[in-house]
């Protein structure tokens, strides 16, 4: 019997409301790093370059790349409650650093991208216990409608929240104020902490093993794993590009307004909003496989459309409206989807190490496809326009169309995925 079953409906619901209070505190330091905002205005001010600001953005993916998979094993070893209790104090001190750059002197962007390094690191150690934490409450029924809406709950929280910041900033904040806004933030991550520790945890659970070799052989010998992060690796590769791919044409080609590339990235936004919220109500009525197979012909169509829009076209604007919207629905789903088969195929007895595997190949696809669209961008190889029947093409149609042919290629890779063909000599437990 899993240990959800053992709770009542009372306790599970309070469980999930207070799994989501704890991403509310969390996401406040998360999106100051991430958003990336307040970073370059605050590294403005200490003297800093844009090259140190998209060095911080960069952050974060790098660290998922390199560390989940070892800071999963060490989480191993030193358990679910301890390794998070870490990541949030290393995280507060490192927000603490961020606030009192401006003390260092001539060296404080270098104390900013420190403690940005430093909370980078901590994210790691927190996405190996999130997971390993939540399938301790949640029914295999629940995570689906559980992940849409939290998610859901998350990006609106996440919104207001750089809205209010906005506001409450100005137009030319004082240093103090930033220096305050980043002290609030880290304070937040004991928030988080303190929710986390009101989730239960089995009695019964046992520590996983910390040995590395071992746990990832485990990962590496289970076939559905192994074939399901292939899958979502190669997937993200072909689709994550698109969006600031095109975010690019419409500056650099088309010329649009820059407050027009802002309601079309707000129009993103809603459709993640939108994806979220399907999410929850397809995944009590539609099955796994139909999930995956509608999302990712979903996400060739949505790549499709970009190859529509070329210079001089009229009603661009309304197309790349509706491929944005398209965007931020399949990607909410494409994350409902991995996020419930992660906990489906993590093995028992090493679900910290299977988490942190299909985690990174996610992160493995995603910065493989925008370096590679940069390294094709940037190296000049390719053709910066062109005539087809008299209708004017450039590079970035090309690129599209390369991404959608990829997306249409790893059809082919969907028998890997256990949902669409099940193998039942490997573990699945949807």
């Amino acid at each position: 019997m899993h240990y959800a079953d053992t709770l009542s409906d009372r306790q599970r619901l309070i469980c999930r409301r207070t799994a989501v209070c704890s991403t509310m505190f969390g996401c406040i330091s998360t999106q100051l790093i991430e958003s990336n905002a307040l970073i370059v205005l605050y590294l403005t001010m200490l003297g800093g370059s844009d090259s140190f600001s998209m060095f911080s953005s960069s952050l974060t993916s790098l660290s998922n790349i390199l560390l989940l998979i070892p800071c999963a094993a060490l989480a191993a070893g030193w358990g679910l409650r301890r390794t998070y209790t870490v990541s949030s104090a290393v995280g507060f001190l490192a927000f603490g650093l961020i606030a009192a750059a401006p003390y260092f002197g001539a060296q404080a962007k270098y104390a900013v991208i420190t403690g940005c390094f430093i909370y980078a690191l901590t994210l790691t150690f927190y996405a190996s216990t999130w997971y390993p934490l939540l399938d301790n409450f949640l029914k295999p029924e629940e995570r689906g409608p559980f992940f849409s809406r939290m998610r859901f709950i998350y990006i609106l929280f996440n919104a207001g929240l750089l809205f209010l910041l906005g506001k409450f900033l100005g137009s030319d904040p004082p240093l103090w104020l930033l220096q305050g806004v980043f002290l609030v933030a880290g304070t937040g991550l004991w928030g988080r902490k303190f929710c986390m520790d009101r989730l239960p945890l089995d009695p019964a659970m046992q520590r996983e093993s910390p040995n590395l070799k071992k746990t990832l052989g485990i990962c590496l010998h289970n076939q559905s794993l192994v074939g399901f992060s292939v899958y979502l690796c190669f997937m993200y590769l072909a689709f994550s590009g698109a969006l600031p791919l095109a975010l690019i044409y419409m500056k650099t080609c088309l010329k649009l307004a820059d407050g027009t590339i802002v309601i079309l990235t707000s129009i993103h936004l809603i459709g993640k909003l939108a994806g979220f919220w399907l999410a929850g109500k397809i995944s009590k009525n539609v099955s796994m496989r139909i999930q995956v197979i509608g999302t990712h012909f979903l996400a060739g169509l949505t790549v499709l459309l970009l190859l529509i829009p070329v210079p001089g076209m009229k009603g661009s604007v309304y197309l790349f409206g509706l491929s944005f919207f398209l965007i931020g629905l399949t990607a909410a789903l494409l994350l409902c989807i991995s996020s419930v088969e992660m906990l489906a195929l993590a093995t028992p007895g090493n679900k910290i190490m299977a988490i942190a595997f299909c985690s990174t190949s996610i992160s493995v696809g995603t910065a493989a496809g925008t370096l590679l669209t940069s390294l094709l961008l940037g190296s000049g190889a390719l053709a910066p326009e062109w005539y087809l029947n008299g209708i004017r093409l450039t590079k970035f149609q090309l690129l599209f169309g390369l991404y959608a042919a990829a997306v249409l290629f790893f059809v082919l890779l969907l028998p890997l995925v256990p949902a669409v063909i099940r193998k039942h000599d490997n573990y699945y437990e949807p």
